[in-house]
Formats: structure tokens, C-alpha cells, sequence
């Protein structure tokens, strides 16, 4: 497949598709073609790429050449051991690889890319975990110790996560393996991380490895809790075959995220000089007649641009799809602003959980500063940890009046080991009731956006097209223009000279060609 045929558009869309997939190896340039071929095709943003196999010198130059062309970037992480199974890589797309700021590695099983969003900071990561084993269980123990130094840095400073992952866990089919198997799982459980391919599968997630007597599924996509681009829905899906034959036997595993908020949010450059906010519409509290006037109103903005387009709408055909997209979107902006209620919000604007939520996450992020004061190696801050213990009891009272049959116990501050244990207990159990609450407000969401989904498909199909009402027109208004009449400087006021002017300077501000 030549890609010089086919045109991939370097416009950002805040839809962004994650995949995960296993090659089977990546040493050949007929598979990495392949590969490029599919992930362009396939309309990825990002790509998450294990059991490359690659040394560091033939992952150095690889894709090099399609980066510019594409607008894509490669990462690679290779190991210098003579292992045959290792090597992990993600292929980012504009305009997820701007924000790169740093990038990580494990011995050709992890690979970390850290992108800084205005006020919001993302690390991706790509995990190849050894098969069970005896012979690799040094390796697993390693490559969970690093991610877990990962993830509490991520913690600490304040990242969002997102894994992705050839893991070699099926609960299911491995279900008689020993409990140190699942380790990974349960960490990342624990932690109240979301498990997109099962939390959006109705009948149990699709397998994504294929052999001989079966199917296992061992690829995952997990986030962390309140990650800033919401999941829209997962899917299992072929890769093309090469040359007739399989090109790998694991399937993709693939999760759409809305990365609206995050590219919507402002500069602070511009918060700050422009007093700049961002436009949000209130779905929520619109009511039927909102509805059915914003129909009505995109149903005539597209009427009046066709009919001055075009003499006749028969052949649909001839139609320029870019500027019909950019006619629904300007006419879906405009009737939201003058039928929908909205409101302008901060920079910092985020999705609000119910109070009892809130109050529930609180208390888990303070029981897990306090055991990481507790328990790091750096020197005690004494200060610190006193107004902590200080705060405990509070803490522990909101965590009553939320727990039903829960009674705060007896404790000590001393030993600090038994104090620690205390702490850890406690911290399982918010963790716990934190797990099956996230799960049932997930659930709920997706019942309602399920439920306003096919009231909106019955009445009024424009509202499926809201990605553009994130979108917010922006103009300069000139009020005095200074311009040079018969080598005199002039202050134009009058709005129609200043036009005029505006319209000679832009006419010959560019030389002509030589």
C-alpha cells in the first residue's frame, strides 16, 4: 500500500483512538511498513507497540523519514540483552506528540512518555509483562517495582495515567494459576485504575490472543481515577494480513477518548492577559423546547448555505465534504449559542463527582499522603506529619458518616509500625468502597448518555454532531487604525475607514513574485 496516495490530514480532532497490539516481531521492513500502513489507515493517535524485538540501532532510524510526512512520531524502548521476546514502542499522532515533554524507559518492557497539557499533565505507557513462569519471575517482580515508582511519582505530582499493555493475565483462563500471577492486576485495581475493554463490554471482554486450542484475553488498556479525557467506548479488531497470512496472532485492542477539555483549556498567557474562558453548554438542563429550536435553527443555517452554494441540492455527490463539515459545525456553534444555556468557566473547569464521591476521594488521596510521609525514605518533616495525625480523626469521622456500619476504632500513634498497619487497613477499605462507588458512577453516566444518545437519535439527529460546540469563534475588533496618507501619519477612527484600510494592507502586505 503506498501512502503517498492516500491523504492523512494533519487536522487535530479531539476523538483520539488508543490501540494496544503484540507484532510478533518488527525487525523486518516489510512488517514495519505494514505497521505504518495500518496505524495511518486505522486513524490511530496513539499506538501502543510490544514484542518489537528491536535492537537499539535498528530502532534508532526507524520511521525516521515519515515522520514530517505523516505528522506522527515513534518512540522506542529496546533491551540490550540477547532476549528474544522484549521491546515495547508507541507511535504518537499530531497532536498528542507536541505535548511531549519527557520521555522513560525499562529495559525493553516499559516505555513512559509524559505530555503537559495547559494545567494537565498525562503519562503514557506502554508495558510488555513476561509470561508466567519461574523463569521470569525476577523480571516481574522488577517490572512492577519500577511501575509502581511510576505511578507514585505520577501520584505525587499530580499526572493522569494511562497503561497500555501486552500483560499475559486472562483471570479467566488462567484462573488456576497461583495468586502471584494476577499481581498486576490487583495493584492496578487497588488503585482504582479502569479497565475500559471490560468496563464497556456488555457480554465480557473479547479475547485478544489467538492460538491453536483457543483464546485468552492478555492485552489491557487501563486509566487512572478522574482521567481528563472520558472513555467513550472499546473494541477488539483485526490487523490487516501481509502477504495473505496473519500478521500477528494478537488482535488490537482499541478505546476512544474525548481529549476535548484538555485542549480546550486555555493558556495561561491568555487567561491573564485576555481574561479568556471557556464556553460549556448545559446538556443537562435543557429542556424539550431548547431542543427542538436548536434543531430547527441548524436545520435553517444549513438550508440557507446550501441554497447559497449551491443552484441544486439533487447531487450530493458534488458536494465539497470539507466545506459541508465546516457548515454543520459553524451552524451547530451558532444555534447552540442562541438556543442552549451556557456558561463561561475557569482554565481549571472540571467535571464534578456528587459530594458523597468528593468527600470519599478526599479522604483516600489524604490516607495515601500520609502513609507515603510515613513510609519514604527522605528525611521526617516532623511539622508535617503532626498536622496530618492532627487531621486524621476528621478524616476518619467523614469516612463513618459515609461507610454504613462503620464505627471509627481504636488506635494508636505509637509503635509507628502498628500505627502504619492501622493506616493500611483503613486505606484498602476506601480504596475498596472507593472501587465499587467510581463503578457504580460510571455506570449510571453510561445509562444516561446511553438513554439521552437514543432520545437525541429519535428527535433530533444534529445533536449527535456536538464535538464543534467546544469550539468558540474568536475575533479581533479594530477600533483605531494609524496609517501613513501622503507621508502624514492618520489616525483612522470611522469603522468603514478603518475596513477599507484593513482591506488594502492585507491586499499588499506580500511582495509579488519575482
Amino acid at each position: 500500500m503506498d501512502n503517498k496516495i492516500h491523504n492523512f490530514s494533519p487536522h487535530p480532532s479531539p476523538l483520539i483512538k488508543f490501540g494496544q497490539i503484540n507484532v510478533n516481531g518488527l525487525c523486518s521492513p516489510v512488517r514495519q511498513q505494514h505497521l505504518l500502513n495500518f496505524f495511518l489507515h486505522s486513524s490511530f493517535g496513539a499506538l501502543s507497540i510490544n514484542d518489537t524485538r528491536l535492537s537499539p540501532s535498528n530502532a534508532k532510524f526507524i520511521f525516521k523519514n515519515e515522520h514530517f510526512q505523516h505528522h506522527f512520531r515513534s518512540y522506542w524502548a529496546c533491551s540490550s540483552s540477547s532476549r528474544l521476546h522484549d521491546g515495547v514502542g508507541i507511535l504518537l499522532r499530531n497532536p498528542l506528540h507536541k505535548h511531549v515533554q519527557t520521555i522513560d524507559s525499562w529495559n525493553g518492557r516499559l516505555l513512559k512518555l509524559d505530555l503537559f497539557f495547559h494545567q494537565t499533565k498525562i503519562s503514557i505507557i506502554s508495558l510488555y509483562y513476561p509470561p508466567s513462569g519461574s523463569v521470569h519471575q525476577s523480571i516481574c517482580n522488577d517490572l512492577i517495582a519500577k511501575l509502581l515508582s511510576w505511578l507514585d511519582h505520577a501520584r505525587t505530582n499530580d499526572y493522569f495515567v494511562i497503561i497500555l499493555g501486552d500483560f499475559n493475565i486472562d483471570e479467566v483462563a488462567h484462573f488456576h494459576y497461583s495468586s502471584n500471577h494476577f499481581k498486576l492486576l490487583r495493584l492496578l485495581s487497588s488503585r482504582v485504575f479502569t479497565d475500559h475493554q471490560a468496563h464497556s463490554s456488555i457480554n465480557g471482554p473479547d479475547p485478544t490472543f489467538y492460538y491453536a486450542n483457543g483464546s485468552s484475553r492478555l492485552d489491557y488498556i487501563w486509566s487512572s481515577p478522574g482521567f481528563p479525557a472520558p472513555a467513550l467506548f472499546s473494541q477488539v479488531v483485526a490487523c490487516s494480513n501481509l502477504l495473505d497470512r496473519p500478521f500477528t496472532d494478537h488482535k488490537v485492542l482499541t478505546t476512544i477518548f474525548d481529549f476535548s477539555s484538555c485542549f480546550a483549556i486555555l493558556a495561561k498567557s491568555r487567561l491573564k492577559q485576555k481574561k479568556e474562558m471557556r464556553t460549556i453548554f448545559s446538556y443537562t438542563s435543557t429542556s424539550t423546547e431548547q431542543w427542538n429550536n436548536f434543531t430547527a435553527e441548524v436545520d435553517d443555517s444549513l438550508g440557507v448555505y446550501l441554497d447559497r452554494q449551491y443552484s441544486s441540492r439533487l447531487d450530493f455527490s458534488s458536494l465539497s465534504l470539507d466545506r459541508m463539515w465546516h457548515a454543520l459545525k459553524a451552524a451547530i456553534l451558532s444555534a447552540a449559542i442562541e438556543t442552549l444555556p451556557f456558561q463561561k468557566v475557569s482554565n481549571t473547569h472540571r467535571h464534578s463527582y456528587s459530594p458523597e464521591l468528593t468527600k470519599l476521594i478526599a479522604i483516600n488521596k489524604f490516607l495515601d499522603r500520609f502513609l507515603y510521609r510515613l513510609t519514604t525514605h527522605r528525611s521526617n518533616r516532623p511539622t508535617q506529619i503532626a498536622q496530618m495525625t492532627a487531621a486524621l480523626p476528621s478524616h476518619l469521622e467523614n469516612l463513618a458518616s459515609l461507610l454504613p456500619d462503620y464505627s471509627v476504632p481504636t488506635y494508636s500513634t505509637t509503635p509507628v509500625s502498628a500505627f502504619k498497619s492501622f493506616l493500611r487497613s483503613q486505606k484498602n477499605l476506601v480504596s475498596a468502597f472507593l472501587s465499587t462507588k467510581f463503578a457504580q458512577h460510571l455506570t449510571d453516566s453510561v445509562e444516561y448518555y446511553t438513554a439521552l444518545r437514543d432520545e437525541h437519535f429519535s428527535n433530533s439527529l444534529g445533536t449527535f454532531i456536538d464535538s464543534a460546540l467546544s469550539v468558540e469563534k474568536c475575533s479581533i475588533v479594530l477600533d483605531r487604525v494609524l496609517v501613513v496618507l501622503d507621508s502624514t501619519p492618520t489616525l483612522l477612527t470611522d469603522p468603514s475607514d478603518i475596513k477599507q484600510a484593513a482591506i488594502t494592507h492585507f491586499q499588499t502586505i506580500v511582495s509579488p513574485p519575482l
